[in-house]
């Protein structure tokens, strides 16, 4: 490969504690009024009143704004935007996990430019972007460290990821405070979510060798961290979390993710079902489909070897591959994201939609293996 362009935020904050540096990067930009956007279910949480603090301290005023789905939509974004016009805001603090972080995005790129969400589809389609500092409640969907955001598209019932440079947040903290009291099943399914990420960025068709070696940190760290974190957490599994979650980001925010997102988009967008979750049920059955291309067999087994060398020492490669698929299926079992599609209220009758849709998501070309149709309504059909 040739000249690999990478990308990342300006700054980050790691660490306990380490929200109220948001203080010193308001001040340094002179930022006068934040559009605080964040869920209805922290908006009263001591998450958002510290922020609310720093902002304060900072001399800052803010409006906050709450009204977007956990799959955020084009109406939700547009409101937003004139939110953000309505408030003389300067820029946008996102509080929460992607939903969030997603939804500020778009909404920046909108008052920013004007018009609609609708029409920044694609990739870099704004000429400018207000200032966004990204802070982390969840570990995760490492939407604060990429300039990738999805949205729903209510008219057509579909889920479409835009990208964009223009809103890499200026500055992203990851302070693990945030994270101690996540529930037990946002933890598996957020956690799951960078996993899917990660293994995606290291097979991804436009990776290189600094994305393969952040996806395959990442993993290591994830099947390390995330059941303790589920089970019994404390703050080794969950800065272990946090930190993987964040080089997941960088990862697929550099190589793209692949199948398995482009199918869980279409779950998301027709059902509103949990995007982490539906990305733990498709991996293992995505992954084995995905291994029908020689070089994605090769892929699955050099990150195998480089997450699990002892276990996988005298395998060959296509034993280190299905040792792979089938640690992250265990992992998936013991953090309970191992579901039947149709628990969750998927019809079988929608399936051959949800394949179409599936081959027009723009994840889909960075995918190391091209499916049809067959391929990814079979997919769906095995985990019914």
């Amino acid at each position: 490969m040739g000249v690999f362009k990478y990308q990342s935020p300006e700054r980050a904050l790691f660490g306990f504690g380490s929200l109220q540096g948001i203080q010193d990067e308001i001040r340094s930009r002179k930022l006068t009024k934040a559009l605080l956007v964040t869920g209805r279910d922290l908006a009263d949480t001591a998450i958002v009143k510290n922020v609310i603090y720093a902002l304060e301290a900072a001399d800052t005023g803010y409006a906050l704004f709450t009204d977007f789905k956990p799959n955020p939509t084009t109406n939700n974004v547009n409101q937003g935007s004139d939110a953000f016009i309505r408030n003389q805001c300067d820029f946008l603090i996102s509080v929460g996990g992607g939903s969030a972080h997603d939804c500020a995005k778009a909404i920046s790129v909108v008052a920013a430019g004007g018009g609609k969400i609708e029409d920044y589809t694609g990739a870099d389609k704004s000429s400018r972007a207000y200032p966004l500092i990204a802070v982390t409640t969840t570990a995760g969907t490492g939407s604060e460290c990429t300039s990738d955001y999805v949205v729903v598209d209510e008219a057509q019932n579909r889920k479409y990821g835009n990208s964009d440079r223009n809103v890499l947040p200026v500055l992203a903290v990851d302070d693990y405070e945030l994270m101690m009291n996540m529930p037990a099943s946002l933890t598996a399914g957020t956690g799951m979510d960078a996993l899917t990420h990660a293994v995606e960025a290291y097979c991804s068709i436009d990776g290189a060798l600094i994305t393969s070696e952040l996806a395959a940190a990442a993993v290591r760290l994830i099947f390390e961290h995330l059941e303790p974190a589920v089970i019994s957490p404390d703050r080794k599994s969950r800065e272990g979390m946090a930190v993987a979650q964040f080089l997941a980001g960088l990862a697929f925010g550099n190589a793209g993710c692949g199948l398995i997102h482009s199918m869980s988009h279409q779950l998301s967008a027709v059902y509103d079902l949990p995007h982490g979750l539906c990305n733990a049920i498709l991996m293992p059955e995505g992954s084995r489909t995905n291994r029908k291309a020689p070089e994605a067999e090769e892929r699955y087994a050099a990150l195998c070897e480089a997450v699990f060398p002892i276990e996988s020492r005298d395998m060959t490669t296509g034993e280190r591959a299905d040792y792979l698929i089938e640690r992250i299926e265990k992992l998936s079992e013991a953090v309970g994201t191992k579901r039947k599609l149709s628990e969750l209220g998927v019809k079988l009758e929608d399936l051959s939609l949800l394949a179409d849709k599936t081959l027009l998501d723009a994840s889909l070309r960075h995918n190391i293996y091209k499916p049809d149709k067959e391929e990814i309504e079979t997919i769906f059909r095995s985990l019914m």
